[in-house]
């Protein structure tokens, strides 16, 4: 292939995320231009980079488990439009790909203004090494836990961090040593959910304005915090369960083996609607617990559970019963349709997927056509604090409404 085909490349590519909304700005449009995206992934070949619908994996881990990427072009895009990145600002990232650097550093101006951070010094060192070698040598790299103070910030505080790995936690040093007037951009996992959000200042607590359906390799070092797995029917069928949330895994296993009481709700979605997710994090503000129940295709082939998505669907337990959510196609209607139900197991099987039932019902009601669930995080001494169903991390309590 010739010198010229990264440059065509790249160029369809932003064509591409222009097409699809995921770029928006002339500034990132310039950055994407500029980026040498497949001199940061060369295990794969330049075709793979700019089309990657999904993240390129770089590094693997002594279990087989990916532990850094290269994002996919689309998510790069929509989590630098929601960071806002203007020139001559002073930007942290945390996690350290190497392309997303690079793609900061052509929005601030000043590649020095940009810092990148990673516990890893492997990761640490190849991002320096390609930085260097695709003109961004300036760019500062360091070898660190990204979830601790780092050295040298500015005494103003970041104007943006950006964290490009699965986050447990809002981290206390992000929110020390982020300015005033500053952004936070973080794919945070919470009730079994992973969304990266785009986090404003509001008095003195977090507001979100932007949430993105994503999943990263997980953060390491000591802010990781792995969930909590039920395993209900073996590796077929578990329950994720997050912030250390009270469960006894010996009686929902056992709950699980007995008869399941269906509910529908009458709670209808389309195909193209983009529904579900935002029920899926408007729940975690409603109800706790809360998680998710993950099913393989085996178990689906066996009847254990009913429609359950790929990636989950939002779960309920107390004591001893636990109820999920699933779909059901809605022959009657023409266009492509659902309809939202509820399965439960138990001895109080009936009651809990009354309880779901409801919820889902008053998001209907209440939420559906008010756009994104709110998320705002407040540190664990602060007083504005609402009387809502919180979600406790170790750092910070969030609230969503």
């Amino acid at each position: 292939m010739g010198a010229a085909a990264p440059d065509a490349l790249r160029t369809r590519m932003v064509a591409d995320l222009r097409a699809r909304g995921a770029i928006t700005s002339a500034e990132v449009e310039a950055a994407f231009l500029r980026v040498p995206r497949h001199l940061f992934a060369p295990e794969v070949t330049a075709e793979e980079v700019y089309g990657a619908p999904e993240a390129v994996f770089t590094k693997y881990n002594s279990q087989g488990k990916p532990v850094s990427s290269v994002s996919a072009p689309w998510l790069h895009a929509e989590m630098l439009e929601a960071a806002q990145v203007a020139s001559g600002m002073t930007v942290l990232e945390v996690g350290s790909g190497g392309c997303n650097a690079a793609l900061l550093a052509e929005l601030v101006g000043d590649q020095s203004l940009v810092t990148t951070i990673d516990i890893d010094p492997d990761i640490s060192a190849r991002a320096r090494k390609q930085l260097e070698e695709a003109g961004y040598g300036r760019v500062r790299v360091q070898e660190a836990d990204g979830s601790k103070p780092i050295k040298d910030a500015p005494a103003q505080g970041f104007d943006r961090i950006i964290v490009t790995v699965g986050a447990a936690d809002l981290s206390a040093a992000w929110l020390d040593q982020l300015a005033p007037e500053g952004r936070l951009v973080v794919p945070l996992r919470f009730r079994g959910l992973s969304r990266t959000i785009a986090f404003a200042r509001e008095r003195e607590h977090l507001r979100s304005d932007t949430l993105i359906v994503s999943g990263f390799v997980a953060m390491q070092g000591d802010s990781a915090h792995a969930p909590h797995v039920v395993r209900l029917s073996g590796a077929d069928v578990r329950l994720v369960v997050d912030e250390d949330q009270p469960v006894d895994d010996k009686a929902l296993a056992q709950a699980f083996t007995g008869p399941r009481h269906e509910q529908w709700t009458g709670v209808e979605l389309s195909g193209s609607e983009g529904l579900l997710p935002r029920l899926e994090v408007w729940l975690a503000g409603a109800i706790a617990p809360y998680g998710r129940l993950r099913a393989t295709k085996v178990a689906a082939d066996r009847g254990l559970v009913g429609w359950v998505l790929d990636k989950g669907m939002p779960a309920v337990w107390n004591h001893d019963s636990l109820a999920y959510l699933t779909l059901r196609r809605d022959p009657d209607i023409p266009q492509e349709s659902y309809e939202l139900g509820v399965i439960a197991h138990g001895p109080s099987r009936e009651h809990l997927a009354v309880h779901l039932a409801d919820a889902v019902d008053r998001f209907d009601r209440e939420a559906r056509t008010t756009g994104q669930p709110v998320v705002r995080a407040y540190r664990h001494d602060d007083k504005e604090v609402p009387d809502e169903v919180t979600v406790d991390k170790p750092s910070v309590r969030l609230v969503v409404t």
